[in-house]
């Protein structure tokens, strides 16, 4: 396993407004500080991958991949989703990354219904199919750049929930489509990790880990929260601090020889984020000696 951390942890995307965003130099600099060796591409990054590149190259710093929502559950919009894959895959490949983590588009009631979603009103049998075809057709796409798709469960999106998940896995080619399982979206869309592994556990290409807090969980579902409303209560708390089984997942994992990366988000946090970072990457570690 390799660990690697997210621009996410210092500038999210979702709330740009939740902190001033630290400029790249500084916050290369500060993963380097806790301790990282491997990043995702996100929020804050320069446009240009050759500049990426060269700043990670001099800290010493490895790019994994990066994340983009992408819109094939509806047939008329491949040509969209194609466009916006295809713009940060080439980004990520120039940088030195390979993975292509995308998650389905969402939309505003979605994002309104994060963690409480009426699951009666989710994707149609025919936008099942348009997604797991779309996302075939674009790792057919990625193949020939060396890079790989894998779908990130995700809160505010149509594959949030445990049924979701569980059909995104039925519905997809394994051969083409990775799993990125993570488990703080999943646990937040009130599914758990541990019941999906020994079952789907193949399906597994990628891994970012979150905890959960129980009691920002339980106000944001009593409440009714948007997914921003969460992320500003911190509902990813540091990693050990929350509901999520984090050591089961990890000790799982490696029983089973995977040797991918796993990725520590938290996407806000009342420490300065390299600490929080710092904190999260030392837990992990502990757990693997």
């Amino acid at each position: 396993m390799r660990i690697a951390t997210a621009p996410c942890n210092w500038n999210n995307g979702d709330i740009p407004d939740f902190r001033p965003y630290t400029a790249p130099g500084p916050m290369m600099d500060e993963m380097v500080e806790a301790g990282y060796t491997a990043t995702e591409w996100g929020p804050g990054m320069p446009d240009d991958p050759a500049v990426v590149r060269a700043e990670m190259s001099r800290r010493g710093l490895q790019m994994v991949g990066a994340f983009v929502r992408l819109g094939y559950r509806d047939r008329e919009r491949w040509d969209e989703a194609d466009a916006a894959a295809l713009a940060v895959a080439e980004r990520v490949r120039a940088a030195g990354g390979s993975i292509l983590v995308a998650a389905e588009l969402g939309d505003e009631r979605r994002d309104a219904e994060a963690g409480h979603v009426d699951e009666s009103r989710g994707l149609t049998d025919e936008q099942w199919r348009n997604l797991a075809d779309g996302l075939a057709h674009l790792a057919d796409l990625l193949e020939p750049m060396g890079m790989r798709v894998v779908l990130h469960n995700h809160v505010g999106t149509y594959v949030e929930t445990a049924a979701e998940t569980r059909r995104f896995l039925d519905e997809t080619d394994p051969a083409k489509v990775g799993w990125c399982l993570d488990v703080g979206h999943l646990k937040y869309g009130g599914g758990d990790a541990l019941d999906f592994l020994p079952t789907y556990g193949d399906r597994v290409a990628h891994v970012h880990l979150k905890d959960v807090d129980p009691e920002v969980l339980r106000r944001a579902q009593a409440e009714r929260w948007s997914f921003g409303d969460a992320l500003r209560g911190i509902i990813f708390p540091e990693l050990g601090d929350g509901l999520v089984d984090i050591a089961g997942v990890v000790r799982w994992l490696r029983q089973r020889g995977y040797d991918g990366w796993i990725v520590l988000e938290q996407d806000t946090t009342h420490k300065h984020p390299k600490d929080a970072a710092r904190i999260n990457r030392e837990y992990v570690e502990k757990l693997l000696v």
